[in-house]
């Protein structure tokens, strides 16, 4: 009762000290002083309850009731108590009430489970409706942030102050219904986790500079993605302009967790899988950078976490989700920050700034692959000629999410240019160039957005990554600029897509206009780029991870050209692509790249003929004939690991032809004709000879010329043409359905075409 007494007697000097508001400040303290009183009954019960069943007996939810009427009175309209009276309602009436049943584990088992839900959803009800009431009683529009938001703007009875502390009191009920569907979880089941990450996601679109929030979805986090996501939402919080101190112990956590796993990883690295181990090593970075450590041992970090990224994508599965793509990139970026700062302990880890880059090389690599798939893989009506054709064609494009991080790091090289230019920038002015001229003109975006999107000088909207990434602080100035929820019109993902596309141009702008070394020179009548400065010749470690980028590109390329051969082959014009192809040696010697996409696609069976080994093993003599060298050791690999889809013609694979060779290279095509009819008979359907589309192209020009030169064992085109065409005849003789089509292979779109 002392404290009771204390506490009003300051409350009264307190409200005489705001002049007195529309409320009578007996009443408010009346109410207080009840409020108090029920407050410590309500600790009475949690202490001396002899079960958790008794914590929910009516008389006890009664007296929560209580207290929670006399502290509501307090709160809206507000009061100089206002938050003393949501504190007594959150801790007392609900919050103090749950942590007993959840330190007790009980309940999670029946009946104590069954009260436990009615009071958390009791709780839910309540923060929902103070929502309305706090949006009502302060005039808001939240209308695009909130799940149930009405706009009460109209009314205009408060002024702009006012209205902050309004968002604020929002915020913290937001936070507090995060909280509860969290508790939920517990017992409902993890659908619960996403209700309440939307919450804590809806409290920073309210209050961005806040780390609260952070810090819970942290905790709700855990430990997905071995520690990152969590350790990126501490990481956040802490350099909130408002920071929760809680969360220095949290990530400290996580970094102690993380020990033993990079321990064994640095003597491991071959038994982990590349995105788990890139997962592991960031972690560590940011556990090494957030304390005093040698140069020598985190600048040895920094090299290897480029390539172990760069290692993730050589899969053609996607290692990371875009959420936790943005959140690896925004990492990386607080990483880089904190060795570049000034007065900072870690300003002599200049390296880790060129991680970053490596990352944007890499995710530029990507993107490059992404957009061409889509491009081969549209419909012939999006990709149409029309009035409408830029549209349909974004449409198409706007589904390629890994744009998103590529933005952010582009926005973050505009702004810190001046610290990373020496860090890898000609293969980042290279890739970038080459996605850059993937997209369409320029004026032809900018007429694709409305007045209120309009992108003159610079971007307007704020793009959902830039939501994301709202409070970073070397982004600030950026964001300062943009309209971000409530006030941004809805955008639909065409013109999202579009902006960002033009965010991206932006960079390729800003590249060209670099003095006095430029990146990239615009090329303003067609709106494309090219790469100005060379590739830094002398560093190993820049020519290393070039080489690497380089390598992952064309393995990517690779993977594209297969998906696009498959679609070739599943499509309705080539349904009557024959089980087995054989090859001549041609074929195989200048177009050895094409065979290994036909094998990767497993849709036919690729026979080499004996003929076309023994030319092979010919024309490797020739000091300056690579190609059949390059062809002899493929094959020699593919046949010692036993692939089903590339084999050698058998000793027994033959079947004779009837005609009469008059020349040895017609003897020699005979050869591999003579396998076609074998395996004709032997699967009773269509054999497909591979010629190359040069012979066809010197046949209708009637040349006699050898096919290629005197570097290959070849014959004349019309003896090429003559034996098709009486062979065909005489094969058909054995089997009346046979048919035999010369391939053609455009290496220009790999597309099959028949003759």
């Amino acid at each position: 009762r002392i404290q009771i007494l204390f506490e009003s007697r300051i409350m009264g000097v307190a409200y005489k000290s705001d002049g007195g508001q529309s409320r009578d400040s007996n009443g408010v303290k009346k109410y207080y002083r009840a409020a108090l009183e029920a407050s410590h009954q309500c600790d009475n019960v949690i202490k001396n309850s002899k079960n958790l069943l008794e914590l929910f007996s009516p008389e006890n939810s009664q007296l929560r009731n209580k207290l929670r009427s006399y502290a509501e009175r307090l709160v809206v309209p507000p009061t100089v108590f206002a938050r003393k009276g949501e504190d007594l309602i959150w801790k007392k009436v609900f919050y103090e009430v749950l942590a007993h049943c959840r330190s007790t584990k009980a309940h999670q088992t029946e009946p104590v489970k069954l009260s436990y839900r009615t009071h958390v959803m009791a709780a839910v009800g309540y923060y929902q409706h103070l929502l309305l009431k706090l949006q009502e009683h302060y005039c808001l529009n939240l209308c695009g942030v909130l799940d149930f938001a009405v706009d009460y703007t109209v009314r205009n009875q408060v002024n702009g102050d006012e209205q902050q502390e309004g968002c604020r009191a929002v915020h913290r009920t937001l936070l507090y219904l995060g909280d509860l569907a969290r508790y939920q979880a517990e017992i409902e089941g993890e659908s619960f986790h996403l209700l309440s990450a939307r919450f804590y996601y809806q409290a920073l679109l309210i209050c961005p500079l806040e780390g609260r929030p952070h810090n819970q979805l942290g905790t709700l986090a855990g430990g997905n993605s071995e520690g990152v996501e969590a350790a990126y939402h501490y990481m956040r919080c802490l350099s909130s302009q408002v920071p929760f101190t809680g969360a220095g112990d949290n990530l400290k956590a996580i970094f102690n967790k993380n020990i033993a796993l990079s321990k064994d990883v640095m003597c491991n690295p071959e038994s982990y899988q590349p995105p788990k181990r890139f997962l592991i090593c960031l972690l560590l970075l940011a556990d090494k950078l957030s304390g005093p450590v040698s140069i020598s041992e985190v600048d040895q970090l920094v090299k290897g976490l480029g390539g172990d990224f760069a290692d993730c994508y050589t899969d053609s599965k996607e290692p990371f989700s875009t959420s936790l793509l943005l959140k690896i990139v925004t990492m990386a970026i607080m990483l880089a920050e904190n060795a570049l700062a000034p007065n900072g302990d870690n300003n002599q880890h200049k390296l880790v700034p060129s991680f970053v880059i490596e990352i944007m090389i890499t995710l530029l690599g990507q993107a490059v692959s992404q957009i061409r798939e889509k491009m081969i893989f549209a419909t012939n009506d999006v990709l149409a000629a029309g009035p409408s054709a830029e549209e349909r064609c974004l449409q198409v494009l706007s589904t390629v999410s890994i744009l998103l991080p590529i933005k952010v790091l582009g926005d973050w090289i505009k702004i810190r240019h001046h610290l990373i230019a020496h860090h890898f920038t000609g293969a980042l002015w290279h890739s970038l160039a080459e996605l850059l001229n993937l997209f369409p003109h320029t004026q032809a975006l900018l007429n694709m957005l409305n007045e209120s999107l309009s992108f003159v000088n610079h971007q307007k909207v704020a793009l959902p990554e830039d939501i994301a990434i709202r409070g970073l602080s070397p982004l600030s100035s950026l964001h300062s600029q943009l309209i971000f929820p409530p006030k941004t019109p809805p955008l639909s993902l065409v013109e999202e897509f579009t902006i960002r596309v033009l965010c991206l141009k932006s960079v390729g702008q800003f590249a060209a206009s670099l003095r006095p070394k430029p990146g990239l020179q615009l090329h303003t009548v067609n709106d494309t780029y090219s790469v100005i400065q060379p590739f830094p010749p002398h560093d190993d470690r820049v020519r290393s991870v070039t080489e690497r980028t380089m390598k992952a590109m064309a393995q990517q390329k690779l993977q594209l050209d297969v998906k696009s051969l498959e679609f070739s082959v599943n499509s309705n014009q080539y349904d009557s692509l024959s089980p087995f192809l054989v090859p001549v040696t041609s074929t195989v010697c200048l177009h050895l790249r094409t065979v290994k996409l036909l094998v990767a696609t497993q849709r036919s069976v690729i026979i080499i003929p004996k003929q076309v080994i023994q030319d092979l093993d010919t024309l490797k003599k020739c000091r300056e004939n690579h190609y059949s060298r390059e062809a002899i050791k493929y094959f020699e690999s593919m046949f010692k690991n036993g692939s089903w889809w590339l084999r050698s013609q058998g000793d027994q694979d033959i079947c004779p032809v009837n005609e009469q060779p008059t020349c040895k290279e017609m003897s020699d095509f005979l050869n591999i004709l003579s396998c076609c009819l074998f395996l004709a008979k032997k699967s009773q359907g269509i054999v497909t000879l591979l010629v190359p589309d040069d012979a066809v192209s010197a046949a209708k020009n009637n040349t006699a010329q050898p096919l290629y030169g005197t570097l290959y064992i070849s014959m004349p085109i019309s003896l090429y043409i003559s034996l098709y065409l009486s062979l065909s005849l005489s094969l058909s003789a054995y089997l009346p359905d046979l048919s035999i089509y010369i391939l053609f292979v455009y290496l220009s779109h790999h597309l099959f075409k028949d003759l």
